[in-house]
């Protein structure tokens, strides 16, 4: 019961926000097509940024990882009032190798959002899983990024989650998709890592530039 009222909460902020927010965006229309196309792909972002993206892209039809926790349990309440499947995942310890839960959890969907340095760090760093999901599933790897003028950064977080302020400039950036190779052999995967965390890199950059302009 509590998770559902937090999560209504949470959703509830997110959405008085988001009316306050100037936003600026570029390549959603991007994102949208493919949606409309029916191609296949991951939105990959860092775990930082993931709150915003509730609220500014809403309504798109696209699963969502939490965790069995407490708070995966909000997180898939938030979901729930934007229009996202929420899929839990068990705790690592359980002993279950989480990625081949997630490729069978994907295999009947068309898009997904993954935060790629998730769910523990380090900050930003590409982890694997994305990588490997989108090679034995063809997906295609959509990078995308938030940044807002004012904000509160909770630096004692692995991920220094951002938190936008109200009545501020936001941007929302979608990047041109990676395709990774079919069956990609391992030792390519770090090539590939460095990839997305370059077109990652990218997209931050352009947000932070829409943000910071006059």
């Amino acid at each position: 019961m509590w998770t559902r009222i937090l999560g209504l909460i949470g959703a509830w902020i997110l959405r008085l926000q988001c009316k306050t927010w100037r936003v600026e965006i570029e390549g959603l229309d991007r994102l949208d097509g493919m949606l409309g196309s029916g191609k296949r792909f991951l939105v990959v972002f860092w775990h930082g940024q993931y709150l915003p993206l509730f609220a500014l892209l809403r309504g798109r039809k696209a699963c969502v990882f939490a965790s069995h926790s407490f708070r995966g349990a909000i997180i898939c309440e938030i979901c729930r009032h934007f229009g996202y499947t929420c899929i839990r995942l068990p705790p690592r310890y359980n002993g279950v190798n989480l990625l081949d839960l997630m490729r069978a959890e994907l295999v009947t969907q068309t898009a997904a959002a993954l935060a790629v340095d998730g769910p523990l760090g380090p900050y930003h760093v590409v982890k694997r899983g994305a990588i490997e999901l989108a090679s034995s599933l063809g997906f295609l790897l959509v990078p995308v990024s938030t940044s807002s003028r004012r904000k509160h950064v909770m630096n004692r977080r692995w991920d220094r989650m951002e938190l936008p302020g109200m009545f501020t400039r936001m941007a929302l950036v979608v990047g041109e998709p990676l395709r990774i190779p079919s069956g990609i052999d391992h030792k390519d995967i770090p090539f590939w890592e460095d990839k997305l965390h370059q077109a990652l890199e990218a997209v931050d950059q352009k947000s932070s530039n829409l943000v910071s302009r006059d």
